[in-house]
């Protein structure tokens, strides 16, 4: 009995995982990430590797700062989660 709640608690913990990377996928980090990977490429088959370089360098730059926004975001929301449990 014990031993089929872990398996379903689990299972239960599994789909939130693959919820939260299917929702992150509709981001707009992630279509940045998409957008520069197809604009990139399509420069590339049009033989213009200076401007592939430049719009990498460009779309690097906005992930990164995406990604360091998200990152602070998460921090900032758990400290909070911690102040008021606090309070509890």
């Amino acid at each position: 009995m014990l031993s089929n709640l872990k398996i379903v608690k689990s299972q239960i913990h599994s789909n939130i995982i693959m919820k939260e990377m299917l929702l992150s996928l509709c981001t707009c980090t992630a279509i940045e990430i998409m957008t520069a990977i197809g604009v990139t490429f399509y420069l590339l088959y049009l033989n213009e590797p200076i401007l592939a370089l430049i719009s990498t360098i460009v779309f690097a730059k906005l992930i990164a700062f995406h990604f360091t926004m998200d990152y602070f975001d998460k921090k900032q929301r758990k400290k909070s989660q911690s102040l008021s449990l606090k309070k509890i």
